[in-house]
């Protein structure tokens, strides 16, 4: 690699180490702010050093691939397949890969084009799984041809002698099926039929024969570890009974050579296995629900907590997840087992406080998302909204002060609005009249806080985006982030505890004049509650811009000029009626100000040190 590369990746991996917010917890409020400044003002500078690299080095090179060198085409593919282990930069990777196919097209080069379809495809793969809850199709459809092109190549198998390039096209024949997911009948036997085409012609004797060289057996267990995410099509209960029998068949393979595998090296079998094999016995009527749960309840008392690698993350964070979907099949075990399942998060919440920085990869972060989508919540028991603050305290404290002062923030012009202008809260809460505004004053002033407080939960979902990306992000990256609002108002949407703030979470980039801003679905007429929405909009805007905790590329504004930017977007991207009111604030922002930060960070320790957790 180059040494502008070797400098990028190294500035990558000092950006994890300072992200981590551990080593600070012994320290008080004051020192704890003034440590993460000293470490943010670091991360500033690698931030900018790695953006120049980039700039100079290798974004004219990618404008241009065309006439680039042997020596920096080999380069390029060394440094973008070093991007990739632990998911350090999989943007940049997919970049740099896109670019290289490019490359191969214009000078004809057969074999360099087959792996770099395959590797811009598996790219692609990582990132659709950020965005899987929301739009699973964004990147698939690529996914399908980038595949679906290179798997095309076994026509000219004969006239290929690589053997690598062989086994790219063998393995893009499988990962045709990572184009499809089981969400409906249509896809899920679609993805299945790859699947049995690709297990075809990799048990042929005749290609085995061919290319001797190739690890065939692991090309065929992998395809069978892929065919049981088929399981996830069964619970929707639409398959049919040949994929329910092909799922089966590929978990028990799957299971008989994990057996072989714990024999013959000592080590247990994989959870992740165990509970797939017994997934598939449950739905092929072997195991009744209740012996399921039994099971699960047992593997997940074997986990590890000190265990960050995948398998370690599969046992502490998905299979409670999946534990929560089956318990919700039935309601009687669902009312049974409340103590358990609250055990469990209160476990995850340990596990995620203390997963390493390094470890906050794509697939930790798809697991987390797995225990929002299948969440239950008692009555009396673990509420949604405690176990999400928990969540954003322990993993960014920053994230959670930014939130608690949009919260705050949130309420003083609430106060506000109530004095001067109580009619423009009419219709929130059911408010018929300003006095029916003014008499369940404290429960709008509690509603506009709590609506700050979780209007960007969805950016958990980015977390290694948001905390750890060693550069200015790429417009990719800023089109990805624009999922956040949605993610996060499907998961507050889904619970009792947090269904009144799901508005705030979809429409806070949505523009007053309904001209700019996301979601594009978006339409405010359809929300009672607009008017929190455009308070919480306009204190999220204005808390940003005094805060340099997340947004490493833009230094924090002084009072005066983030009050100027926005009067500049009154009637525009905010109600002029709430900029109006909001600019008349200024003293009352300066003396929040003095301390706000503050003692938001006093208030994040004390949930790190477990004080007044209410978990």
């Amino acid at each position: 690699m180059k040494d502008y590369q070797l400098s990028y990746i190294e500035n990558l991996k000092q950006v994890v180490l300072l992200s981590d917010t551990v080593s600070d917890l012994g320290l008080d409020a004051e020192h704890f702010l003034s440590a993460r400044q000293e470490k943010r003002d670091r991360i500033r500078v690698l931030v900018e050093e790695n953006t120049v690299l980039l700039r100079k080095n290798l974004f004219p090179l990618l404008d241009d691939i065309i006439t680039a060198s042997a020596e920096d085409v080999a380069g390029l593919e060394e440094f973008a397949n070093a991007l990739m282990p632990g998911n350090q930069d999989v943007i940049l990777a997919y970049a740099i890969h896109n670019s290289l196919i490019v490359y191969a097209r214009h000078y004809k080069l057969r074999d360099m084009l087959i792996r770099e379809l395959y590797n811009t495809g598996m790219t692609l793969f990582h990132l659709n799984s950020l965005i899987e809850v929301t739009d699973p199709y964004r990147y698939r459809w690529k996914m399908q041809m980038l595949f679906g092109e290179a798997a095309a190549y076994i026509k000219n198998y004969d006239e290929i002698e690589d053997p690598e390039i062989r086994g790219y096209i063998h393995r893009s024949m499988g990962n045709l099926a990572l184009g499809y997911n089981t969400g409906n009948v249509e896809y899920g036997e679609k993805k299945m039929q790859i699947l049995r085409r690709s297990l075809q012609t990799l048990t042929d004797p005749v290609y085995q024969q061919k290319t001797p060289s190739l690890p065939w057996e692991t090309y065929i267990y992998k395809s069978h570890q892929e065919r049981t995410t088929g399981l996830s099509f069964l619970r929707t209960g639409l398959a049919s009974a040949r994929v329910t029998r092909e799922v089966m068949e590929s978990a028990e393979y799957v299971w008989e050579k994990q057996q072989e595998i714990s024999r013959r090296t000592g080590r247990p079998v994989s959870t992740r296995w165990r509970m797939t094999y017994n997934t598939a016995q449950y739905h092929c009527g072997i195991l009744t629900l209740g012996q399921l749960l039994t099971i699960m309840e047992e593997l997940y008392m074997q986990r590890n907590m000190s265990d960050f690698s995948d398998e370690g993350i599969y046992a502490n964070l998905f299979l409670p997840a999946l534990y929560a979907e089956y318990l919700s099949k039935d309601g009687l075990f669902k009312a049974a087992k409340k103590e358990v399942l609250g055990h469990m998060y209160r476990m995850m919440l340990r596990y995620a406080r203390s997963v390493p920085p390094e470890k906050i990869t794509i697939y930790f972060v798809r697991n987390l998302m797995n225990t929002f989508i299948s969440f239950i919540e008692y009555p009396d028991g673990i509420m949604q909204r405690d176990f999400l603050l928990q969540l954003a305290v322990c993993r960014s404290p920053e994230t959670f002060v930014y939130l608690q002062m949009t919260a705050s923030v949130s309420r003083m012009i609430l106060d506000r609005i109530a004095d001067r202008r109580p009619e423009l809260l009419t219709g929130v809460l059911g408010c018929a009249s300003t006095d029916e505004v003014l008499a369940s004053r404290e429960k709008l002033a509690q509603l506009a806080y709590d609506c700050g407080m979780f209007h960007n939960i969805g950016q958990l979902n980015f977390a290694h985006m948001t905390t750890m990306t060693g550069r200015n992000w790429l417009k990719e990256e800023q089109e990805l982030f624009h999922y956040h609002v949605e993610i996060g108002a499907n998961i507050l949407k889904r619970c009792e505890s947090t269904k009144l703030f799901a508005d705030a979470a979809k429409g806070h980039h949505f523009y007053y004049n309904n001209l700019r801003g996301y979601p594009a679905d978006y339409d405010p007429r359809e929300h009672e509650n607009q008017a929190i929405v455009d308070i919480v909009s306009l204190a999220a805007y204005f808390t940003r811009l005094l805060d340099d905790t997340i947004d490493y590329t833009n230094p924090p504004l002084p009072l005066d000029e983030a009050l100027q930017r926005v009067a500049e977007r009154s009637g525009t991207r905010f109600s002029p009626s709430i900029v109006s009111l909001f600019l008349e604030m200024k003293d009352e922002l300066e003396e929040y100000l003095k301390d706000g930060r503050l003692k938001a960070y006093e208030m994040a320790l004390r949930y790190l040190k477990n004080e007044d957790s209410p978990l």
